[in-house]
């Protein structure tokens, strides 16, 4: 039981990341106001880093892979890592690639 409230909290951060990057339309900021554009960029992808580090005992391939997209280093990888090694600004990354299937939900045609 104690898996499935970890596995919560962190689906629960994920959802959080998202609707933050929902609102914040960085899509949109790119042709009003660039600056903030990549501060929301960089919320979001430090909210990433701690996700995937997170993920590790669960998912570890997975999870490195995105670690791997963030150019976060392998000996930042921890739990320890969390609050001490953020990703630094202006880190440069590579055009990111799917890690996970999309999963579309079947319609129901009756």
């Amino acid at each position: 039981q104690a898996i499935h409230k970890y596995v919560q909290a962190v689906v629960a951060v994920v959802w959080e990341a998202n609707q933050y990057i929902d609102k914040m339309e960085p899509w949109v900021l790119r042709k009003t106001d660039t600056e903030r554009m990549a501060t929301v960029l960089y919320v979001t992808m430090e909210a990433l880093r701690r996700v995937a580090i997170l993920y590790q005992p669960i998912i570890p391939s997975s999870a490195n892979k995105i670690l791997d997209q963030l150019g976060v280093p392998e000996n930042e990888r921890a739990f320890t890592h969390l609050e001490s090694s953020p990703i630094k600004h202006g880190t440069p990354i590579s055009k990111p690639k799917g890690i996970f299937p999309r999963f579309d939900v079947p319609t129901n045609d009756c």
